[in-house]
């Protein structure tokens, strides 16, 4: 029998010798799809061949490969081709050197022409690296403070007035101008490099290595005008940013903030009913906020909530509340991380793991500092304190391990290549097929590549400038209403029409979902508008449905609790199952588990109590 199989093996290998696949054959003849459908005849199968049943694929005879490529017919056709290639594989080089040129290099050259001291305050959270930074910032005659969130940039703006130094406010949503201010904290996107500045302050400048805005933080480095430059970052970013400064020439100086108050992990936390005043519960989802919020709510405690999708004036309100003590607790998501600075005497993770739009992962170690480092606020609290519901030995580790250096910075998409003859889908396209630069990433614009597709047919007098810039417009593309909405305004914009008002929440009994669309849908409006070059007049209607999402936020966070279906007990956190462990272990429920009904819904029992249930039976 092995000798049939041996014999059999030799045999298929002598047929397979004689024919070409169809790689082999492009990678011997440099082939085009094209080119084989007009030249070569309808391929032979496998099967056919006696290759096998499994070895189905098409295959040609070598010796009529031969006698076709030596053709002249095909070799006219192949020297076109040929020269299409080349012709095609220059322009994209061509447009791989003009991206090239415009990126983090041409920038650097730039910045070796500004005369900067540049000042490096390195420090972990709550260590007062900013605080120092802004006291510069307040005995320049002119200056500004760039920083990630409109949240951070909204604390400086009222920091700064309080102290009785006018300062305006600039975000992506917002603008109030203080009358003899010459100042302005604003939004690291909103920064205006037509200005000189005395001084200019820019916050978690270690977000430089971030794919999809972190190119902004190095555009500002490297571009921004002024004569003191103070750069405050955590301690994995300071040897990127010194290197870069370095290439740079200019003068710099580091300086390193402690941190003001100890950190201390603090073990296991078992409960909600071991809950205390003044502290945040960190878990990453919209739903589970609400959810744990509603529960500390139904036993008497006042929760301030803090998630992305809450607008900035809805989110400052509970920040207002826990900081004044309206509110004892917040339950938050890691948007808390680079938020303001709250009263947190412990910070608890109820989860370990977040889904981070490609896939769930465990916290990495930057983020747990990040997020632990809000715990202890200075002159309140002595010690800030850090407890988990789930993998303790995950935060201990990471709290007491050093974060990994930040290895490369993001550089932007060049807006100067607009100019030159490659149509904007080329240059998209090209930007991301560039070869990655020891040191430096490209910034992400596949959002921008999917608004591009959606925005599809684009008008013919359209510029590549309006495009662009609409592509631009902040949008998640993750909700298709909202980027049918966005679609609808782009239309609009080509055709010089007035654009479309949101009606997301027009019913009489708007939920909490509705009106956090709604709001979205009129961000987009309000950057539409300002594209158009339009008046931006929607911030008296934000601010009333903020006044209803504040309303609903204390009336619906019941909705979000999760009970047990069948007595109605409330389920702990991170609990995974509908049915709590005493209703499953009755004995009338016991036969329902193993139901083909129970089966298709998904509804399984705790292991363990599965296996005590089996051990019974």
């Amino acid at each position: 029998m092995a000798k049939k199989r041996s014999r059999h093996r030799s045999k298929k290998k002598r047929i397979r010798a004689e024919y070409y696949s169809r790689a082999e054959l492009t990678a011997q003849y440099h082939l085009t799809d094209s080119l084989i459908k007009k030249h070569f005849p309808p391929a032979g199968r496998g099967c056919e061949l006696g290759l096998g049943k499994d070895d189905n694929r098409h295959y040609w005879k070598k010796s009529e490969a031969e006698i076709i490529a030596e053709d002249p017919y095909f070799r006219r056709d192949f020297a076109k081709v040929q020269a299409m290639r080349k012709k095609q594989q220059a322009r994209t080089n061509a447009m791989r050197n003009l991206l090239l040129s415009y990126g983090g290099m041409e920038m650097i050259e730039q910045a070796k022409n500004m005369y900067r001291k540049v000042y490096i305050h390195v420090g972990l959270t709550n260590s007062g690296k900013t605080y120092a930074a802004l006291q510069a910032l307040k005995r320049a005659d002119c200056g500004a403070y760039l920083g990630p969130l409109r949240l951070l940039a909204l604390e400086v703006f009222d920091t700064l007035n309080e102290q009785g130094v006018p300062c305006s406010l600039l975000t992506g949503e917002e603008r109030i101008d203080v009358p003899f201010s010459n100042k302005v904290a604003s939004t690291i996107e909103m920064c205006d490099y037509h200005q000189h500045y005395d001084v200019v302050v820019i916050d978690e400048a270690h977000l430089v290595a971030d794919r999809e805005r972190g190119s902004h933080w190095t555009r500002a480095i490297l571009s921004i005008d002024t004569d003191e430059l103070h750069i405050c970052t955590a301690p994995e970013g300071l040897s990127i940013i010194e290197s870069l400064i370095q290439n740079t020439g200019s003068r710099y100086e580091v300086i390193h903030h402690k941190r003001l108050t100890p950190l201390k992990f603090a073990g296991v936390f078992e409960d909600l009913s071991q809950v205390e005043p003044g502290d945040a519960l960190i878990t990453f989802s919209r739903r589970e906020v609400l959810r744990i919020a509603a529960e500390l709510e139904e036993k008497g405690i006042k929760a301030s909530v803090v998630y992305g999708a809450l607008p900035p004036p809805s989110r400052r309100e509970e920040v207002r509340k826990f900081a004044e003590g309206t509110t004892s607790v917040v339950v938050a998501t890691d948007a808390i991380g680079m938020g303001v600075s709250l009263p947190i005497r412990r910070i608890i993770f109820c989860k370990t793991k977040k889904y981070d739009g490609v896939s769930t992962r465990r916290l990495q170690i930057s983020e747990v500092k990040q997020i632990a480092g809000r715990a202890g606020r200075y002159g309140k609290y002595d010690v800030g304190y850090v407890l988990t519901m789930d993998t303790p030995e995950l935060i201990e580790e990471c709290l007491r391990e050093d974060t990994p250096p930040v290895t490369h910075l993001t550089i932007p998409f060049p807006q100067e290549a607009l100019a030159s003859d490659y149509s904007l889908q080329e240059l998209l396209e090209t930007w991301e097929e560039l070869p990655e630069i020891e040191g430096f990433s490209r910034e992400d614009m596949w959002e921008a590549m999917v608004l591009y597709q959606e925005m599809k047919p684009i008008p013919k007098k359209a510029t590549k400038e309006e495009i662009f810039s609409c592509i631009t417009c902040p949008v998640d593309v993750k909700s298709p209403e909202l980027v049918a909405y966005w679609k609808t305004c782009c239309q609009a914009f080509f055709r010089r029409e007035p654009m479309p008002h949101p009606q997301f929440a027009e019913a009489a009994d708007p939920s909490l979902e509705d009106c956090e669309m709604q709001y979205a849908a009129l961000d987009v409006y309000s950057r539409m508008l300002k594209r158009a070059g339009e008046k931006d007049e929607t911030m008296s209607e934000k601010l009333k449905l903020c006044e209803t999402i504040n309303t609903l936020l204390l009336a619906t966070k019941q909705e979000y609790l999760r009970k047990c279906k069948y007595c109605g007990a409330p389920l702990p956190p991170g609990f995974q199952f509908n049915v709590c462990d005493r209703c499953f272990r009755r004995p009338s429920r016991r036969r329902e588990w193993f139901t083909p009904a129970r089966k298709a819904e998904r509804i399984l029992p705790p292991d363990a109590a599965e296996r005590e249930l089996l051990q019974e039976q």
